[in-house]
């Protein structure tokens, strides 16, 4: 592996998702030298050809002595944790995966980082999985109850790396993340399988299958809050909430979706069950204004609701 060294430079964990790879280019942007860490060779492989700034390594999460080998060549300012199993349905499936991933990877970078003593920024992805039913603004102090495997194994790793903070005054972030979307996003999400089924519904009159549309969530554009996070960690080590404020139901993000080749949702959208299961969450707000306040942050989102399913459908037209 023959990565050129300069002044900045930053890792990224699971750096193959829609996070990693528009956080490494904002990053390469700002003269940093981005390495981006993965296990799936083919995915590799093609992401090379595709953003060839970023340098691309396999890396298995709990490969320690390949780790630590890495960390103490570049010993970087910033260490990103994007890694892990993010789907709450799968995690029911996978709920060894879902916490190895999520929490044993977590502690294995901070166990070399604290041990080699290394001075490196360490963010997590934190998640607003780790809460359950809310009927207020989330913040820091609303009590994390989560619902599926996924949630409780976020809980964990935000625990620990608030933990490590604490203890060993290790440069510790814990960045709560909400709904993310990009085109780069794993078309198997809610907002992805919408624009596409609107596509598709246009071109070939397909019918869109959906659990339910009575979930309303904050939808982020992902490139907005890669910069939000990138403020953040100018500012002390801290959790701090990555969101928009601007709630939207699936009912409306369908009805953008579709109204956009002039067709109504409801001719072409067919809806598995009327009511939500006991581990589905109905609205998830974010206080998020608190975190941007106290930290003198200025940030006002540009791209939601209408606006960001357009440029989803836009990227994907596009994508030959």
């Amino acid at each position: 592996m023959n990565i050129s060294m300069n002044k900045n430079s930053a890792i990224i964990i699971g750096g193959t998702g829609q996070y990693g790879i528009t956080l490494g280019n904002l990053l390469i942007k700002k003269k940093f030298n981005v390495i981006a860490t993965g296990r799936n060779l083919k995915k590799i492989t093609l992401l090379k050809k595709k953003f060839p700034k970023i340098t691309f390594v396999k890396l298995g999460l709990y490969n320690k002595k390949k780790i630590k080998k890495l960390l103490i060549k570049l010993k970087p300012n910033f260490l990103f944790y994007f890694a892990g199993q993010s789907s709450p349905s799968a995690s029911f499936r996978k709920k060894k995966e879902t916490l190895k991933s999520n929490f044993n990877g977590c502690k294995i970078f901070l166990d070399i980082i604290r041990n080699e003593k290394l001075k490196i920024k360490f963010i997590n992805a934190a998640s607003s999985e780790m809460y359950g039913h809310v009927k207020k603004k989330i913040d820091l102090q609303t009590l994390k109850q989560p619902l599926n495997p996924y949630g409780y194994a976020k809980k964990k790793s935000f625990e620990l790396v608030n933990e490590y903070r604490a203890k060993f005054g290790m440069k510790n972030y814990n960045a709560i993340m909400f709904n993310t979307e990009s085109a780069l996003r794993d078309k198997k999400f809610l907002i992805a399988k919408i624009c596409l089924g609107a596509i598709n519904a246009f071109n070939k009159n397909e019918k869109l299958i959906l659990n339910n549309t009575i979930v309303s969530r904050e939808w982020n554009w992902c490139a907005e809050q890669c910069s939000l996070m990138i403020k953040f960690l100018s500012k002390k080590p801290q959790d701090f909430i990555l969101s928009n404020g601007k709630s939207y139901s699936i009912k409306q993000m369908l009805n953008f979706a579709f109204g956009y080749f002039n067709l109504n949702y409801k001719n072409f959208v067919v809806t598995k069950f009327k009511k939500l299961k006991k581990n589905e969450v109905k609205e998830k707000k974010s206080d998020f204004r608190k975190y941007l306040k106290k930290n003198q942050i200025n940030f006002k989102s540009k791209i939601f609701g209408e606006r960001l399913i357009i440029k989803m459908i836009k990227n994907y037209l596009n994508d030959k």
